[in-house]
């Protein structure tokens, strides 16, 4: 996820022009920093920030006003599985998916130019492949018999582990390793081509889910983020048409500034309107349990109105926002920081007082938040953005005895 690529061949005037957006000579897109940013540094403050505070189904939440208990869950928590609508906060996953995509097909393409079509496509499989084993591996680490009541997700099921990984934990980090291998290919067609497969993907997931004898929409209500089939239907999809409007906005050399704007409002406009319109149709609603077509649609109008904003803000001056260009220039070790650390030590203690969890999970959240935030601005000062395929094999290096060995203390 490395969001810096070389310009070449620019004439003085075109590269003054890059200024408003980008940096030169190893240009970093300030836009793109910045709308990642945002996402990463919203998922650092609510990952662990204490349930009480955001989790209004929380018994011991710490107000019964009903509004405010409306707009923590509107914000900061997922809606109820059986909640049928998406919320603010549901956006989160649709935008990082969106934004990795944005210079994906860019990196890739300049990399085949540069390096040819066999070191590119190595590059893309090693990045994408390790992040699917460390996802892999997090799950089988925390995985436990005692997660046995998950058998009843899948009737019949002869290998509840299977279950367990493909349908129950079908979570961010798998899913990104996944969803990236399934892109790779698309990453050969051209711009508008891809865009429409991506649509046609979404197009034909809405419409199994829609047919109750294929049981998709069954399959979804039972895993995470719509499992397997909404990874590979939607949220690939959401990859897809990110890379396509990164590749339309960066290398298009016929189209003007303009245009560009003209054509990214278009694209939203479409996207809201294909919400709508299937909200309109019964068992069409947006939702992200279920990852259906609505949803995919409705965040990515947000996430590029989103990114207008961005964009804007450095069209007249080269504008910085700290915070969030070094949340945004480092995104995986952000997660990497943030979530993997949360979940093992969720794993490892477990409470029987909800005060003392509460505190635990305060004192948590503001070290998290310290230390990310420390780390990512000496790196941000520094100009460093360290390679995902680095922050993989150090996590690898890490997790893996670490996960043995408390696989064998289980034993023992």
């Amino acid at each position: 996820m490395s969001d810096t690529i070389q310009v070449e061949n620019a004439s003085d005037d075109s590269k003054g022009s890059l200024k408003t957006v980008f940096r030169i000579e190893k240009q970093r897109f300030n836009w793109i920093d910045q709308g990642r940013g945002l996402v990463m540094f919203l998922l650092v403050l609510t990952e662990s920030m204490p349930d009480i505070w955001r989790k209004p189904s929380d018994p011991n939440f710490w107000t019964d006003n009903p509004i405010i208990k409306g707009l923590a869950g509107f914000c900061f928590d997922h809606p109820p599985e059986t909640a049928p609508y998406m919320n603010l906060y549901d956006i989160g996953v649709p935008a990082f998916f969106f934004i990795i995509g944005l210079l994906m097909a860019v990196s890739f393409k300049s990399r085949m130019q540069k390096k040819g079509t066999g070191n590119a496509l190595l590059n893309s499989f090693l990045r994408w492949g390790l992040i699917f084993v460390l996802g892999l591996l997090i799950i089988l680490f925390t995985w436990s018999e005692g997660i046995g009541a998950y058998k009843d997700v899948v009737e019949d099921s002869p290998d509840l582990l299977q279950v367990y990984i493909f349908v129950v934990s079908w979570d961010v980090i798998f899913a990104i390793g996944c969803v990236g291998l399934i892109a790779i290919p698309f990453m050969f067609l051209p711009n508008k081509a891809r865009l429409i497969v991506a649509y046609l993907m979404m197009a034909f997931y809405q419409v199994m889910v829609f047919v109750p004898e294929t049981y998709w929409r069954w399959y979804a209500l039972a895993s995470v983020h719509g499992g397997v089939l909404g990874g590979v239907f939607v949220l690939t999809p959401i990859l897809l048409v990110g890379s396509c409007v990164g590749e339309y906005f960066i290398m298009d050399k016929e189209a003007s500034t303009g245009k560009k704007y003209k054509m990214m409002a278009l694209l939203a406009a479409i996207n809201l309107s294909i919400g709508i319109g299937l909200w309109l149709i019964p068992g069409g609603f947006p939702n992200k349990r279920q990852s259906t077509m609505g949803y995919a649609t409705i965040s990515m109008a947000a996430i590029i109105a989103g990114l207008f904003v961005f964009i804007f803000l450095n069209l007249k001056k080269d504008r910085h926002t700290v915070i969030l260009e070094a949340y945004g220039m480092n995104p995986f070790l952000v997660y990497a920081i943030a979530a993997i650390p949360t979940v093992l030590i969720g794993e490892l203690i477990s409470f029987g007082d909800w005060q003392e969890e509460f505190m635990f999970q305060l004192i948590l959240w503001i070290a998290v938040l310290a230390v990310v935030t420390l780390i990512v601005i000496l790196l941000y000062r520094k100009g460093k953005a360290i390679s995902t395929t680095k922050i993989v094999l150090g996590l690898l290096v890490i997790l893996l005895p670490l996960g043995v060995l408390l696989k064998l203390l289980e034993v023992i």
